[in-house]
């Protein structure tokens, strides 16, 4: 049965373009002139059509054979087998690969490393660095003020023992 319907199918396949050659549409160019129907027919190469003899008849035999294997009606088999160009898969859809951005789903980073295997108590330094040198950076300031403002209480009494008419120290301890 499936050998019939494979034949006919491929008699179909071949002859529907044969048709479309011998009757052309009345508007066709030189389809009105009687020389154009009395040119000769040109037999079909299946081999320009694409289509291979070789494959059509080794699929029949296939198919015969698997129909002769399977003379039960109960268990049915069916068989599609597809031609055509694969469509173009784009696998970097969806991923931003700038310089420095973070891939989705990808290998983590050093921080995300550290920061997953860090135990939380251990994570912040005992205290902040710059914190720590902004406390450094005033007790110089204020060392120095100290300094100088030591140094101004000094000269000042050396310029009242000297009998001097000096304005008092503007600083205080």
């Amino acid at each position: 049965m499936r050998c019939e319907l494979l034949n006919l199918a491929m008699l179909l396949i071949l002859a529907v373009p044969g048709w479309a050659q011998l009757t052309a549409p009345a508007g066709a160019t030189g389809a009105s002139t009687p020389d154009a129907q009395d040119a000769p027919v040109v037999p079909l190469d299946p081999d320009r059509l694409g289509v291979s003899m070789a494959r059509i008849r080794r699929g029949l035999r296939i198919s015969e054979a698997r129909e002769q294997q399977n003379a039960s009606g109960l268990k049915l088999q069916f068989q599609v087998q597809v031609f055509g160009a694969a469509p173009r898969i784009d696998i970097m859809r969806g991923f931003d690969i700038r310089k420095g951005a973070p891939t989705p789903f990808g290998a983590p980073t050093h921080s995300d490393f550290i920061s997953q295997w860090t135990p939380i108590a251990y994570r912040s330094p005992p205290a902040p660095l710059s914190s720590l040198a902004g406390w450094a950076l005033f007790k110089v300031v204020q060392r120095s003020e100290k300094s100088r403002c030591e140094q101004e209480i000094a000269d000042y009494r050396a310029a009242v023992m000297a009998g001097q008419s000096v304005a008092a120290p503007r600083c205080s301890q």
